[in-house]
């Protein structure tokens, strides 16, 4: 049986919004080169409404990103939000705190 990896992205910026992209275009591959099944199960911004190369999907956006933690079971965090203190140290601790998975462009 495979292993199922759920995977969250805090950030929909420039980088964000690329990785999304890039997890959705190449999940066969990801999934074949790892012997492991990846999946979405949520991502975070400040705004929902703002204007995206394509469609958000509601079901597993979350505009506090410290609800995640305590809804999903999380294998990997994307954070992308582009600070270094505010929010993104608060994401970071505490996926830290849960031994979660870290990986940050920043």
């Amino acid at each position: 049986m495979k292993k199922k990896i759920n995977i969250a992205v805090v950030g929909l910026g420039q980088i964000g919004i690329y990785l999304l992209n890039e997890l959705k275009i190449k999940k066969k591959d990801i999934e074949v080169k790892t012997g492991s099944t990846i999946d979405v199960v949520a991502i975070s911004a400040k705004n929902i409404n703002k204007k995206r190369r394509f469609r958000i999907d509601k079901k597993i956006f979350y505009s506090n990103p410290l609800k995640i933690f305590d809804e999903k079971k999380i294998d990997i965090l994307f954070e992308c939000v582009g600070q270094s203190d505010g929010i993104s140290k608060k994401v970071v601790e505490k996926a830290l705190s849960k031994k979660i998975n870290i990986i940050t462009p920043n």
